[in-house]
């Protein structure tokens, strides 16, 4: 590998990495809490995979790519260092609608990045993105399962639905922001673009799952106001979230979990 490309490729990985990561404790948070026992399991597993598939990716970092350990990416590196976008930080204050618009616009854009990954010529990385994308694309048979049944339930779960798409929408202009290098990546094959830019093929998915489900999606993402998430600008939810995920591990840095 080029090495002028390492630093960008861990940026990416990085941006990967910690929205699963960040996500997965937003949906653990909903364990015990579900709306029926067989959603609260899988909603628990869902989160369970995404924390797996965050530390897979920092494990990869660190083994390949050096640097800091697996826990240390996790839970040592400075607000400003994190990479991950505005919709994953906000909390969903337990409204059920919130946290599953949520979960179904980040993975119908997971499935689209991991698929990039998975066609890397960077032989480890398509691998674990390989194992990934099939537990990525189950996760979003799920939210379209859930986007559809609330939709067309009650008049009560089709509003709340549509409010959380409205409350929701500007922030997933942050999905798309690239961290640096990223053309770079794309020449050298390590992480190839698609046929179509991601940004049309997630919006065309997710407005053809939400009518499906008699839901509204806004004919256009918004354009990003100011540089955010990827490059290290967060939200006051961040901060508050973080000190929460990292409370433990302060306590004792160097310890072996």
């Amino acid at each position: 590998m080029d090495p002028s490309l390492r630093e960008p490729l861990r940026e990416l990985l990085l941006s990967v990495a910690d929205d699963k990561f960040l996500l997965g404790h937003r949906n653990a948070d909903w364990t015990g809490l579900g709306p029926i026992l067989e959603e609260d399991i899988a909603f628990s597993s869902i989160a369970q995979d995404e924390i797996g598939h965050a530390e897979a990716l920092y494990q990869l970092i660190h083994a390949e790519l050096g640097g800091a350990t697996a826990n240390e990416l996790a839970y040592a590196r400075a607000p400003a260092e994190y990479r991950c976008a505005a919709l994953i930080e906000q909390p969903d204050e337990f409204d059920w609608a919130r946290a599953i618009v949520r979960q179904f616009f980040c993975d119908h854009f997971d499935v689209l990045r991991l698929q990039r990954l998975a066609m890397s010529n960077w032989k480890p990385l398509a691998a674990l993105a390989s194992r990934m994308l099939a537990e990525e694309r189950v996760h979003v048979q799920h939210a379209d399962t859930w986007i559809q049944r609330l939709g067309r339930g009650t008049s009560d779960s089709h509003q709340r639905m549509q409010n959380g798409i409205n409350l929701l929408w500007k922030a997933v202009a942050a999905l798309f922001e690239h961290t640096g290098g990223k053309d770079a990546l794309e020449r050298a094959g390590l992480y190839p673009p698609l046929q179509r830019p991601t940004a049309a093929l997630w919006h065309e998915a997710v407005r053809q799952q939400a009518a499906a489900g008699g839901l509204a999606i806004p004919a256009a993402i918004p354009d990003l106001e100011s540089p955010d998430g990827r490059h290290g600008v967060h939200t006051p939810d961040f901060a508050e979230l973080l000190a929460e995920l990292t409370e433990v591990y302060r306590v004792e840095p160097g310890a072996a979990w």
